[in-house]
């Protein structure tokens, strides 16, 4: 169940920073360095005027979101490891038995 979890959450946390990426490429620099390079005011014109603070917005939320998930994703893996290390641990050291083993009379009559 944990596995199954741990699984998905990677997909959506491998969503999440792929859309973290773009939302940061679309937004316009203040110096209009890098911003320029994708089109400068593309998205303005495209989406409207408010699309800076829109895309403010929407960075901010997906950055929490990527950091709870990262936070999320360390916890899961750590109990993935320590219910497989409990596996390893008991398939390494099988249980040992509390009563010593039944000698047979053969057995018995070599050791006098």
């Amino acid at each position: 169940m944990v596995r199954i979890l741990f699984d998905v959450l990677a997909v959506g946390y491998a969503l999440v920073a792929v859309l973290l990426v773009l939302l940061i490429l679309m937004q316009r620099s203040k110096q209009e360095g890098l911003g320029a390079a994708f089109g400068g005011g593309v998205t303005d014109s495209l989406f409207g005027a408010q699309t800076s603070s829109i895309l403010v917005k929407g960075t901010a939320w997906l950055a929490a979101l990527f950091f709870g998930l990262a936070v999320i994703l360390s916890f899961l893996s750590g109990r993935l490891a320590s219910d497989h290390g409990t596996i390893q641990e008991k398939l390494r050291h099988p249980a040992t038995s509390t009563s010593a083993p039944a000698t047979s009379a053969a057995t018995q009559k070599q050791v006098k």
